[in-house]
């Protein structure tokens, strides 16, 4: 019987210590017909040699570095590695994440002509993978994956969905300018386009915490000012894509995302040290800012307090 070739995506960056057990699980699939592009961000360990001796033993692994003309960053990395990839169905992964046996299988078998993408729970595991609990996911409320993905009544995670090549073809993928909420931010977008899902209750992988290890991008040990604000950015994503493409907000989801937008615009302010930049940071995100406050269930009362305490904070921080 013919098999589809299908394409994981992985963007790596200095993970010498842990990408071996992501391989293995791979190397370990039932389905057999993938191939694992890994495209490295210009790491200065040992994670080059580990993958490249994989890639002599196994040629469905290869390995591209990063082109200097594009831009730092995982993001970058998983928009190249599309580019290169040849399947006809697009799985990212993460370089510290581990594959059930069955992950890429119950997927590909999921799959029928009618669908864009087929999208699974995980559960998330410590950064030792000794203690684990399931992703949150539940929505018996009738409400699209978008509003439950966008509400956090559902967890997604950069590998959760497998995609038809065809449906993410011409599209913006991933932002290269973000840095935090990369992978929710390009999942609210392309949700916000209605895309035909199958929806596969099952855990097919453990996400490791983000709190293991320094080269995380999601460690607290790396929090900055710029990945507040985008934070913020996303959840003025999630508004927006809701009434331009008048998806199923009510007047819950507005107002909850307009304050989870507010609670990231205070957090990144409130990081910067100097008063002249805080006031430049307010007003390079002023136009956003005003869209969330006009938010049909924000009212007057709330969006002139916020006003007000965001003032506070440019004055006296």
């Amino acid at each position: 019987m013919k098999t589809q070739l299908i394409s994981v995506i992985i963007p790596i960056y200095n993970r010498e210590s842990i990408v071996k057990p992501t391989l293995e699980a791979i190397l370990n699939q039932t389905y057999k017909d993938w191939e694992c592009v890994i495209v490295d961000d210009g790491s200065t360990d040992e994670t080059e040699k580990i993958i490249l001796d994989y890639c002599s033993k196994d040629k469905r692994i290869q390995f591209f570095k990063r082109p200097k003309h594009l831009k730092k960053g995982a993001n970058s990395c998983r928009n190249y590695g599309f580019t290169v990839a040849k399947g006809e169905y697009i799985n990212w992964f993460d370089s510290d994440d581990i594959m059930k046996p069955e992950f890429i299988e119950t997927k590909v078998r999921s799959f029928n002509p009618e669908y864009d993408a087929v999208v699974h729970r995980n559960n998330y595991a410590n950064y030792q993978l000794t203690a684990f609990r399931d992703s949150k996911f539940e929505y018996e409320n009738q409400k699209s994956m978008f509003y439950n993905y966008a509400m956090e009544l559902i967890e997604l995670q950069t590998c959760c969905f497998m995609w038809r090549r065809s449906f993410l073809k011409g599209k913006m993928l991933f932002d290269e300018n973000i840095m935090r909420y990369q992978d929710n931010e390009f999942h609210i977008r392309m949700l916000a386009l209605k895309p035909k899902l199958k929806i596969i209750d099952t855990v097919l992988a453990t996400i490791r915490s983000g709190d293991g290890h320094e080269s995380q991008i999601s460690a607290k040990i790396n929090i900055t000012k710029k990945k507040l604000y985008d934070v913020f950015y996303y959840r003025y994503q999630c508004l927006k894509l809701a009434k331009d493409h008048i998806l199923d907000a009510d007047a819950n989801f507005n107002k909850t995302i307009a304050k989870k937008a507010l609670w990231a615009f205070y957090a990144g302010i409130k990081f910067e040290k100097s008063m002249v930049k805080r006031l430049k940071d307010y007003i390079k995100h002023y136009l956003k800012l005003q869209y969330v406050y006009a938010s049909p269930q924000l009212n007057l009362i709330d969006a002139l307090k916020s006003q007000l305490y965001i003032l506070k904070i440019i004055l006296f921080r």
